[in-house]
């Protein structure tokens, strides 16, 4: 039977309005895959727990090796959080559910839940972050975020969805090329990725 899972993920827990924030914070062991992709593209990540969503949005890009290039949002418990993009309405409008006010170990609750990534709108691609551990504060000379392990090639964005990318590894023998880019989709690069994001957490 399925379980029915309880929980107020409205109430306001940003930072700005969070008082305890001598107590030590958590970091975070995720997941991050490509749901559809057939093997699983996915990378295991250890994230400070005072993270921002906005800068966790730049953590999975750097895991994906995309580039940034269109709107993005998180789901979140049952609430979407996003950027604003730029436009001031949106960002005047949606002010609660700001990304950049938003901290990982705010959320931690309802990471539990749902945690989903959206990018390029509806028409694009999905990344589901399973919070696998919760894990004890590390020292601070110890550098987050950390690419643990992960598995196959990110499909560039130029791809356009995992489905259509998933067609054209089928159909293709080995390496493939999308946009003059050629590479094998079976292969993890570990180190370029780790690169990535030693430069996204100095962003």
């Amino acid at each position: 039977m399925a379980k029915v899972v309880h929980a107020d993920f409205t109430r306001k827990t940003r930072r700005d309005v969070d008082k305890s924030s001598d107590k030590p914070i958590s970091a975070y062991q995720f997941k991050i895959s490509l749901p559809f992709s057939d093997p699983l593209i996915w990378r295991r990540i250890v994230v400070a727990g005072q993270t921002s969503l906005a800068r966790f949005h730049h953590i999975i890009q750097a895991c994906m090796g995309w580039h940034d290039e269109d709107t993005h949002q998180f789901m979140v418990g049952k609430i979407f959080y996003q950027s604003g993009f730029g436009i001031k309405e949106m960002q005047e409008r949606d002010a609660d559910y700001d990304e950049a006010r938003f901290s990982l170990h705010d959320l931690e609750e309802a990471m539990g839940f749902i945690f989903t990534y959206l990018y390029d709108g509806g028409d694009g691609w999905e990344v589901e972050i399973t919070l696998e551990e919760i894990l004890p504060p590390f020292p601070d000379d110890y550098e987050l975020p950390r690419l643990v392990d992960g598995e196959r090639a990110a499909p560039p964005e130029a791809a356009g969805d995992i489905h259509r990318y998933q067609a054209l590894v089928h159909d293709s023998r080995g390496s493939i090329t999308i946009d003059d880019l050629t590479f094998n989709p079976a292969a993890f690069d570990h180190d370029g990725c780790g690169r990535r994001l030693a430069e996204a957490a100095g962003m």
